[in-house]
């Protein structure tokens, strides 16, 4: 039966013609035009294309495996024929299967044991606005291989939202940019503003059961997660809902017999209430939904510094999803779309989800880039590059598994870690357990670390249980965990058995002695995982310790499988606060166990404030975690004077000679000497020195060296130094045109003062300044000192720069009151001519 026509039919021959010329293709068609079902058959039905396999990856299992068998069903075959797929857990493929679809980790996993795609002809990339990290690495490393091995390879990338053309410019200049027109109902969009302090499933469930009165077929209803979803599910069955409506959950964790029955339409069932995460937001179109209740809130994935691992992060969805969700409704009929934010709120959201590269952990795809041989901290051709700390703590993750060596280059041991459905730390965990107590173990283990546990609220005193016994109870007792469970615990086991992987797991580490138990054989697995999260205890605290990283964390006393007299422990389960940390999981380890890769000796250099002086201890760390030390003598070297310049530098009032609390030292001043003579005595293309600031760290930088406190440093030539560094000839310069001292009429001399709040100055008694007539000068002329002129008691009677006014104008009534109180001084009428004094008394005759 020939199907209805779709607006992708408009652009197929556009499409066929460019992918038969060896053209990419991006693709941007909004949701309904038909292009995730019509592209791959039209490809499969065209000329001109090689005959293997048609490779459609989604981002989402349920979209892979709906989409497959609706395929199947329009060529009126069971699926696993001409159209199969390829999802975790779940796969129907044959030798005739002709257009595979799959999700983008299943991709990036065949990549890795087929890097060539030697069977395939065309891969599709759809929903690529979504953006995750997976798309990202599969649109590069499909590229590269496109250009480099492969040109005969065909690939399409398709997207609702995003802008082709970036797109487009990332795969060369013969790529095609094509674009259709979406084929949909109306939608009425309604935003709801509630209270923000609500919890979530109170405040959306009014919302939900006013749509549902108020409307008509299923009302689709998105929410950030499973544990969202179960709580709205009981709020609304308490609301005695179930009489008129079935309530049915939509995620991930579903079997695909579960899913499919959530998505079906029966039209002579009761309408449904579908409690949804953002699995239903694309490419998945529910049958019969006619009205779309959207929390705004999706699960985003983001590095978790609690676990190591990427976890889901409650976040509001950007515009561009809200609008696809919205569309969910006017797939099949004209529809309503209830959302719980205020419009003004709408307004302020991301246009776009931000690409999942530039917020998460990049260790998986690093390993998988390894493995194909690609440098990782090279110019790896990414649609949006990741920031470079990204790639970094990637990198030293990936070496302190063992997968990558010093040089960043793959090991055998991360062959075997890449070709593994886990994350790298969860993978390294496995392989060090089927190495000492079995697979079947070791499979229970990764899957209880990776998934969300399925007994910790059906066994009484689960949570206190370790994670041996668990592990041991869940090998003894598979049917207990449910069958999603089973299922991944299966595929993990059936991985580890894999004829490619067996011996390079049982050759791996096979000199280390087996551990003699359960529990030792987890500990040392955990330990290989989390190399970074060994605790050690903090003295006398049985309930705090502090971690790899300096970060301190608490709570250890609580672990009800914690021995409290316990040194150290693997803390792999730590919330993610940045002082300290609270431990929610962790295993008791020996410091034997530790690799000796990471232990690290050496001598510890510091500064006692108290003493004043360097202080040196023998360390021995693991990482940057400190086990022991032990006092030694400290040596005069590069490092106790780096120390002691670096607490010179906070305490420089302590280390000058001269220091006097609110005075400045000699050095100050002959540095402000410097300045003057700079500034007024050179220009600026003919100075001889750099910046005069730096002058004093550059001396101190030199005579910390061979020293170890500041008491030596105070008795160390700081003026010698300085000279030395400007050189003598400039020094000479610098005397001469800011002396320290002058020469007063009555031959006394007198100092200078320098400092740089004021103009340099000196202070004398009025009778050693007679016969001065004018204010000397310095600085080549150019700077008058200032004259701070002093009554027979030393007390200022004047302070000025002009002595030659001061002679004139001022000196006479000053005169008339000294010479009222100190009669035996001498006090001329004309001061300019008189005789200077160098003790202020008359001269004698």
């Amino acid at each position: 039966m020939k199907r209805p026509s779709l607006p992708i039919d408009e652009i197929l021959p556009q499409l066929i013609e460019a992918i038969a010329a060896g053209n990419p293709v991006v693709l941007k068609a909004p949701p309904g035009a038909g292009k995730t079902t019509g592209v791959p058959l039209a490809l499969h039905g065209a000329s001109g294309i090689d005959d293997g396999q048609i490779w459609v990856v989604q981002p989402r299992r349920l979209a892979a495996r709906s989409v497959a068998e609706f395929l199947a069903r329009k060529l009126g075959e069971p699926i696993g024929q001409t159209i199969g797929y390829h999802v975790r857990l779940d796969r129907k493929e044959t030798e005739a299967t002709r257009v595979l679809l799959m999700t983008t980790g299943i991709f990036l996993q065949r990549m890795q044991f087929d890097p060539l795609l030697e069977k395939t002809s065309c891969v599709i990339l759809d929903e690529f606005h979504e953006r995750s990290l997976e798309l990202d690495l599969a649109l590069a490393m499909t590229q590269r291989l496109r250009t480099q091995l492969r040109d005969e390879l065909r690939m399409i990338v398709m997207s609702a939202t995003l802008d082709p053309q970036p797109i487009a410019s990332f795969l060369g200049p013969a790529a095609r940019s094509l674009e259709c027109s979406g084929r949909s109902y109306p939608v009425e969009i309604s935003h709801h503003e509630t209270n923000s302090r609500e919890r979530l499933e109170h405040a959306l469930t009014p919302l939900i059961v006013e749509a549902a009165r108020q409307t008509v077929g299923h009302v689709l209803v998105f929410l950030p997660g499973l544990a969202d979803i179960h709580r709205v599910g009981n709020v609304l069955r308490g609301l005695n809902l179930e009489n008129t409506f079935s309530i049915v959950p939509l995620h991930g964790s579903l079997t695909p017999m579960q899913q499919d029955a959530a998505i079906a339409n029966d039209p002579t069932g009761p309408r449904k209430i579908i409690l949804s995460t953002n699995i239903a937001e694309t490419s998945v179109t529910v049958e019969g939904v006619t009205t779309v209740v959207d929390s705004g809130l999706a699960k985003i994935p983001m590095l978790d510094s609690r676990l190591g691992l990427t976890r889901l992060q409650t976040e509001p969805i950007s515009i561009a999803s809200a609008d696809q969700r919205a569309g969910r409704a006017g797939r099949t009929a004209p529809g309503v779309c209830y959302r719980m934010w205020s419009v003004a709120a709408h307004r302020t959201r991301d246009a776009f989800d931000a690409p999942e590269i530039s917020r998460g952990d990049l260790s998986a795809s690093v390993l998988a880039l390894a493995n194909l041989g690609e440098q990782v901290d090279g110019q790896f051709p990414w649609l949006t590059p990741p920031p470079e700390h990204a790639i970094e703590a990637a990198t030293r993750l990936l070496v302190g598994l063992g997968a990558l060596d010093d040089s960043g280059r793959i090991t055998p041991l991360g062959r075997t870690l890449s070709r593994l459905p886990l994350h790298p730390r969860i993978a390294r965990f496995a392989v060090a357990v089927a190495q000492s107590i079995g697979t079947a173990k070791a499979a229970a283990g990764a899957a209880l670390l990776s998934e969300r546990d399925p007994l910790e609220n059906e066994i009484q005193g689960w949570s206190d249980t370790s994670l041996a016994e668990k592990i041991r109870w869940i090998d003894k007792h598979p049917r207990s965990t449910g069958r999603s469970f089973q299922s991944i615990v299966r595929q993990v086991k059936r991985s580890l058995e894999h004829p490619s992987l067996r011996s390079s797991i049982e050759a791996d580490d096979s000199s280390n002695p087996r551990p003699v138990s359960d529990g030792e054989a987890v500990a040392q697995a955990i330990l290989a995982a989390y190399p970074d999260r060994v605790v050690m205890r903090r003295p006398g605290d049985e309930d705090r310790g502090v971690m790899v990283g300096r970060r301190g964390v608490f709570g250890l006393s609580k672990l009800a499988d914690i021995d409290r007299t316990s040194k150290f422990l693997l803390c792999y389960d730590v919330d993610g606060s940045a002082t300290e940390s609270r431990v929610r999981g962790a295993v008791e380890i020996d410091e034997s166990w530790l690799p000796e890769t990471g232990i690290v000796k050496g001598v510890d250099v510091d500064f006692d404030p108290e003493r004043e002086t360097i202080v040196c201890r023998a360390t021995r760390r693991y990482i940057d975690l400190v086990l022991s030390e032990t006092p030694v003598a400290c040596e005069a070297n590069e490092a106790t004077a780096e120390r002691l310049y670096r607490a010179a530098v906070l305490r420089r009032e302590r280390v000058m000679p001269d220091a006097t609390p609110g005075k400045e030292t000699d050095f100050d001043a002959a540095l402000h000497r410097i300045r003057l003579v700079l500034e007024y005595c050179y220009s600026n293309e003919e100075s001889p020195q750099g910046n005069v600031d730096n002058l004093w760290s550059d001396v101190c930088k030199e005579l910390c060296h061979g020293r170890r406190s500041f008491a030596e440093l105070r008795r160390a030539p700081w003026k010698d130094h300085l000279v030395g560094l400007i050189g003598y000839e400039f020094w000479q310069k610098v005397q001469n045109e800011a002396p320290t001292h002058l020469t007063l009429p009555s031959g006394n001399r007198v100092q200078v003062g320098y400092s740089v709040d004021r103009p340099p100055w000196i202070e004398a008694k009025i009778q050693e300044c007679f016969g001065w007539p004018r204010t000397p000068r310095i600085l080549g002329g150019k700077v008058s000192v200032q004259m701070h002129l002093l009554g027979p008691n030393r007390r200022p009677q004047q302070i000025t720069e002009d002595l030659e006014s001061f002679w004139r104008n001022t000196y006479q009534e000053i005169r008339k009151e000294l010479r009222r109180r100190y009669p035996k001084h001498h006090w001329p009428e004309d001061p300019m001519t008189a005789k200077a004094t160098h003790n202020g008394l008359k001269p004698r005759v």
